[in-house]
Protein backbone atom coordinates (compact mmCIF):
# COMPACT_ATOMS: atom_id res chain seq x y z
CA UNK A 1 0.00 0.00 0.00
CA UNK A 2 1.01 3.66 -0.03
CA UNK A 3 3.68 3.89 2.71
CA UNK A 4 4.60 7.09 4.57
CA UNK A 5 7.97 8.75 4.00
CA UNK A 6 8.98 7.65 7.48
CA UNK A 7 7.02 5.86 10.13
CA UNK A 8 6.12 8.45 12.72
CA UNK A 9 3.51 6.45 14.58
CA UNK A 10 5.85 6.15 17.53
CA UNK A 11 7.00 9.78 17.35
CA UNK A 12 5.92 11.63 20.47
CA UNK A 13 6.39 15.13 19.09
CA UNK A 14 6.34 16.90 15.73
CA UNK A 15 10.08 17.51 16.13
CA UNK A 16 10.87 13.80 16.45
CA UNK A 17 8.60 12.96 13.51
CA UNK A 18 10.28 15.60 11.37
CA UNK A 19 13.72 14.37 12.43
CA UNK A 20 12.73 10.80 11.48
CA UNK A 21 11.60 11.96 8.04
CA UNK A 22 14.78 13.96 7.45
CA UNK A 23 16.94 11.03 8.56
CA UNK A 24 15.11 8.56 6.32
CA UNK A 25 15.17 10.77 3.21
CA UNK A 26 18.57 12.46 3.75
CA UNK A 27 17.85 15.39 1.39
CA UNK A 28 20.86 17.28 0.08
CA UNK A 29 18.73 20.32 -0.78
CA UNK A 30 15.78 21.47 1.27
CA UNK A 31 13.16 24.19 0.84
CA UNK A 32 11.50 25.49 4.00
CA UNK A 33 8.36 27.58 3.61
CA UNK A 34 7.42 29.10 6.95
CA UNK A 35 6.54 32.51 8.32
CA UNK A 36 8.63 31.71 11.40
CA UNK A 37 12.09 30.15 11.72
CA UNK A 38 12.28 26.42 12.36
CA UNK A 39 15.62 25.98 14.17
CA UNK A 40 15.49 22.18 14.08
CA UNK A 41 15.54 22.14 10.27
CA UNK A 42 18.33 24.70 10.13
CA UNK A 43 20.40 22.65 12.59
CA UNK A 44 19.76 19.43 10.68
CA UNK A 45 20.92 21.03 7.43
CA UNK A 46 24.08 22.41 9.05
CA UNK A 47 24.88 19.07 10.67
CA UNK A 48 24.31 17.06 7.47
CA UNK A 49 25.76 19.55 4.97
CA UNK A 50 22.45 20.05 3.17
CA UNK A 51 21.62 23.31 1.43
CA UNK A 52 18.63 25.15 2.84
CA UNK A 53 16.50 27.73 1.03
CA UNK A 54 13.90 29.52 3.17
CA UNK A 55 10.81 31.41 2.02
CA UNK A 56 9.20 33.37 4.84
CA UNK A 57 6.73 35.54 2.96
CA UNK A 58 2.97 35.71 3.32
CA UNK A 59 2.68 34.91 -0.41
CA UNK A 60 5.42 32.37 -1.21
CA UNK A 61 3.97 31.47 -4.63
CA UNK A 62 5.54 34.45 -6.45
CA UNK A 63 9.17 33.92 -5.30
CA UNK A 64 8.76 30.16 -5.70
CA UNK A 65 8.66 30.60 -9.47
CA UNK A 66 12.30 31.79 -9.45
CA UNK A 67 13.63 28.73 -7.61
CA UNK A 68 15.03 25.46 -8.92
CA UNK A 69 14.26 21.90 -7.79
CA UNK A 70 14.85 20.58 -4.27
CA UNK A 71 15.10 17.11 -2.80
CA UNK A 72 12.39 17.97 -0.27
CA UNK A 73 10.11 20.84 0.71
CA UNK A 74 8.69 21.46 4.18
CA UNK A 75 5.75 23.76 4.84
CA UNK A 76 5.29 24.74 8.47
CA UNK A 77 3.35 27.63 10.03
CA UNK A 78 2.31 28.90 6.60
CA UNK A 79 -0.92 27.35 5.31
CA UNK A 80 -2.77 28.50 8.44
CA UNK A 81 -2.56 32.07 7.11
CA UNK A 82 -3.30 31.44 3.42
CA UNK A 83 -6.59 30.89 1.64
CA UNK A 84 -7.37 27.29 0.71
CA UNK A 85 -6.93 28.15 -2.98
CA UNK A 86 -3.52 29.79 -2.44
CA UNK A 87 -2.39 26.87 -0.27
CA UNK A 88 -3.49 24.33 -2.88
CA UNK A 89 -1.64 26.32 -5.53
CA UNK A 90 1.50 26.32 -3.36
CA UNK A 91 1.37 22.57 -2.73
CA UNK A 92 0.61 21.91 -6.40
CA UNK A 93 3.56 24.00 -7.60
CA UNK A 94 5.87 22.25 -5.17
CA UNK A 95 4.68 18.78 -6.18
CA UNK A 96 4.64 19.40 -9.91
CA UNK A 97 7.69 21.60 -10.45
CA UNK A 98 10.01 21.85 -7.47
CA UNK A 99 10.26 18.56 -5.57
CA UNK A 100 9.18 14.94 -5.33
CA UNK A 101 8.67 15.10 -1.54
CA UNK A 102 6.56 17.57 0.42
CA UNK A 103 5.98 17.57 4.18
CA UNK A 104 3.31 19.79 5.75
CA UNK A 105 2.88 20.59 9.43
CA UNK A 106 -0.57 22.08 9.92
CA UNK A 107 -2.34 23.46 13.02
CA UNK A 108 -5.98 23.99 12.21
CA UNK A 109 -6.66 25.95 15.43
CA UNK A 110 -4.26 28.71 14.36
CA UNK A 111 -6.17 29.40 11.16
CA UNK A 112 -9.17 31.71 11.15
CA UNK A 113 -12.40 29.79 10.56
CA UNK A 114 -12.63 30.96 6.93
CA UNK A 115 -9.10 29.73 6.10
CA UNK A 116 -9.20 26.29 7.74
CA UNK A 117 -8.40 23.20 5.73
CA UNK A 118 -10.34 20.01 6.31
CA UNK A 119 -8.17 16.88 6.48
CA UNK A 120 -9.67 15.64 3.23
CA UNK A 121 -8.28 18.78 1.55
CA UNK A 122 -4.76 17.45 2.06
CA UNK A 123 -5.82 13.98 0.97
CA UNK A 124 -7.30 15.48 -2.19
CA UNK A 125 -3.85 16.93 -2.96
CA UNK A 126 -2.41 13.39 -2.95
CA UNK A 127 -0.98 13.69 0.55
CA UNK A 128 -1.27 11.23 3.39
CA UNK A 129 -1.60 11.96 7.09
CA UNK A 130 1.44 10.46 8.80
CA UNK A 131 0.85 11.70 12.33
CA UNK A 132 -1.49 13.66 14.55
CA UNK A 133 -0.11 15.35 17.66
CA UNK A 134 -2.28 16.58 20.51
CA UNK A 135 -1.30 18.72 23.46
CA UNK A 136 -4.03 20.15 25.68
CA UNK A 137 -6.52 21.73 23.26
CA UNK A 138 -3.98 22.12 20.44
CA UNK A 139 -3.62 19.73 17.56
CA UNK A 140 -0.98 19.49 14.81
CA UNK A 141 -1.14 17.17 11.81
CA UNK A 142 1.79 16.03 9.72
CA UNK A 143 1.04 15.30 6.07
CA UNK A 144 3.46 14.09 3.42
CA UNK A 145 3.63 13.51 -0.30
CA UNK A 146 6.29 11.33 -1.91
CA UNK A 147 6.05 10.78 -5.66
CA UNK A 148 7.94 7.47 -5.45
CA UNK A 149 5.32 6.08 -3.07
CA UNK A 150 2.26 7.85 -4.42
CA UNK A 151 1.08 5.39 -7.06
CA UNK A 152 1.84 1.95 -5.70
CA UNK A 153 1.96 -1.10 -7.96
CA UNK A 154 -1.32 -2.97 -8.00
CA UNK A 155 -1.32 -6.75 -8.04
CA UNK A 156 -4.17 -6.93 -10.55
CA UNK A 157 -2.58 -4.62 -13.13
CA UNK A 158 -0.76 -7.20 -15.26
CA UNK A 159 -1.37 -9.45 -18.26
CA UNK A 160 -2.74 -12.26 -16.11
CA UNK A 161 -5.84 -10.20 -15.31
CA UNK A 162 -6.13 -8.59 -18.73
CA UNK A 163 -9.15 -9.48 -20.89
CA UNK A 164 -6.91 -10.30 -23.86
CA UNK A 165 -3.47 -11.15 -22.45
CA UNK A 166 -1.97 -11.47 -25.93
CA UNK A 167 -2.57 -7.72 -26.43
CA UNK A 168 -0.92 -6.64 -23.14
CA UNK A 169 1.46 -3.78 -23.80
CA UNK A 170 0.69 -3.61 -27.55
CA UNK A 171 -2.13 -1.10 -27.70
CA UNK A 172 -2.62 2.22 -25.93
CA UNK A 173 -5.88 4.08 -26.26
Amino acid sequence: MNQPIASSASAATPQTALAAILESVQPSSLLLISLNPVPQIEQWCQHHGASLQTLSESDPVTPLGKLERFDMAIIADQLEYMTREAGAQLIGLLRNLHTERVVVLYQQQLAPQTLRWASNGFLAMGMRRDALFRQDDREMALYSYDLARYNFSREWNNSRFWANPENWGKYWW
